[in-house]
Formats: C-alpha cells, structure tokens, sequence
C-alpha cells in the first residue's frame, strides 16, 4: 500500500508540475489577452489570500476564478470538530440561467443542461479529481465517484469543473470591444522603454456579460438529511484588453525541460482570462476596421 501511495504521490507531483507549465506561458505571445475582473453580488468580503469567501458555523467556503477561460473553483474547509458532507449531485453551478449539478451524471442530463454542460465543462481535472483518477488507474476499478465528499474536521476539500466561458472552439474566445472605448497605458511588464496600452470597459450587474452562481449543499451527516446551503451570485464587472507580453510580464526562470516561467503580474483569485483572437483585439480594428 505504501509503495501505491510513493507511486501516486510521484504521478501527482508530476501532474501539478504539467498543469504549472502550461500555466506560464500563453499560446500567442504576439496575441492579446482579456483579464476579466470579478464581482460578488452580496460584496463577499476576502480572506487573507484575497479570495472572495463566505463562512458559517459549518464552513468557510473559498472562491477561486484564476485560469485560462476562468473556472468555478471552491474550496471548503471544515470549521467544525467533526465530519461535514458535500452533497455534489444537489449543489450547482449556474449560467446563462442554466443550473448544473457540480458533479452531474451526463447521460442524465436532459437539455438544456446538456448542451450547456458540454459548452462549460472544463477539460482538465481539479486536484480532488486527479487523486481519483489515478487510483482508478492504480488500483484497476472502474467505480463510479461519490457525488458525496466528507471532509474531515478542520480539513480543506477544492473541486471546480466548469469553466466561466464557454470552451467551444468553433467560437472566438473573449469579447470584441468597442474601439472607443477608455484606455490608459502604463510601463510595459517585459519590453524595456515601451508602454503598454490598455483597453478597459466597466459592467454593472445589469449589463454584465458574465454572470454565475454557486449553491453548496453542506450536511453534517452522511446521509445528507440536515442541510445547509451556502449560495453566492458573481458577476463580471469589468475587462482590460492588453498585449500577451504585457499581461506575462517578465521571464523569472525555466522549467528543467526550458520552458519559461514568467511572472504573471496580473494574476488574482478575484479574476480569469481569455487569449482572443488578435483580428478581434481593439489594436488590430482601430488600424484596419473600415
């Protein structure tokens, strides 16, 4: 058993290093990027990892939105001296007035949730998830995962399958901006003597073009009978439109198979991103938009 637990440790542990990789770089780096900034609809306050959470006297629930497309992260931890339940199949993910249970059974899902399960399922796996599969591997079984988690007292549990943007590759990503729309500039992140020009448009709640909600049903037995449910409502407030270099900053090292590591100045828990189409950027339709 020990050597199945060196063995699934070694493939994690290569795992995360995969998934940082590819989390340092961007795809184009003569493209442009959209970081879309995120609001709370109830003002969430942020912990001291400035994340958005809400707590009660069962757990304090953590919100985390920082990828590619943005995911629908939460991590509970248990603030009691004994187990809590996660009910999966009841808690949900809503968007475009789509519920979708956290860990829905697909061939279960009748439309619309269907097509929109397929349009925002993200296609890499949570950490929970990764453990999961790998003892599927390991351990040669083929069952079917508990849509109910116990966390154990005082412990954290993080799971997030959805993406915040539909992962359609027949669509262009991100959103086109109004070439009048404000910008400012500012020192550029990596090229030396260069300002970087950025492109901002602000939403409110009402003209948000993202907008989402997360209800956690939460037991304190496992069974699920007494339930508590923990729902917060987000929405895009505002997105910057700059240049890939900029928005990577400057190269602070390599990873030992030579890819760079750079510094991500723009990163935060309260916002995600989207690398467009550069025909679509407000630089490319100022110079050739007719």
């Amino acid at each position: 058993m020990k050597k199945i637990v060196r063995i699934l440790s070694v493939v994690g542990l290569a795992a995360l290093m995969a998934v940082n990789v590819q989390a340092q770089n961007v795809n184009n780096a003569s493209g442009y990027v959209q970081i879309y900034d995120v609001a709370s609809v109830s003002n969430l306050p942020l912990n001291e990892y400035k994340q958005y959470h809400a707590e009660n006297n069962l757990a304090d629930v953590s919100y985390l939105f920082w990828s590619s497309l943005g995911k629908m992260q939460v991590k509970i931890e248990n603030q009691t001296d004994a187990p809590i339940y996660v009910n999966w199949s009841k808690s949900t993910f809503t968007v475009e007035g789509v519920e979708l249970p956290m860990t829905p059974v697909e061939n279960d899902l009748a439309e619309p949730q269907y097509s929109m399960f397929q349009r925002y399922k993200a296609s890499e796996p949570t950490l929970t998830d990764m453990d999961y599969e790998w003892q599927k591997i390991t351990m040669g079984r083929e069952e079917k995962k508990d849509e109910i988690s116990e966390i154990l007292s005082k412990s954290t549990y993080t799971k997030g399958n959805y993406y915040l943007t539909p992962n359609d590759k027949k669509l262009d990503k991100g959103i086109v901006l109004d070439t009048a729309c404000a910008s400012y500039e500012e020192k550029h992140n990596a090229l030396k003597n260069k300002k970087a020009t950025i492109y901002k448009v602000d939403y409110t709640e009402a003209t948000s073009p993202v907008k989402f909600t997360c209800k956690l049903v939460i037991a304190t037995d496992k069974d699920c009978k007494n339930t508590t449910e923990i729902v917060q409502s987000f929405y895009v407030s505002q997105v910057l439109e700059m240049d890939a270099k900029h928005f990577r900053g400057k190269k602070i090292g390599q990873t030992p198979e030579g890819y760079g590591v750079y510094k991500f100045p723009e990163r935060k828990s309260t916002a995600f991103y989207i690398e467009i189409n550069p025909r679509n950027s407000v630089e490319f339709n100022k110079r050739f938009a007719r």
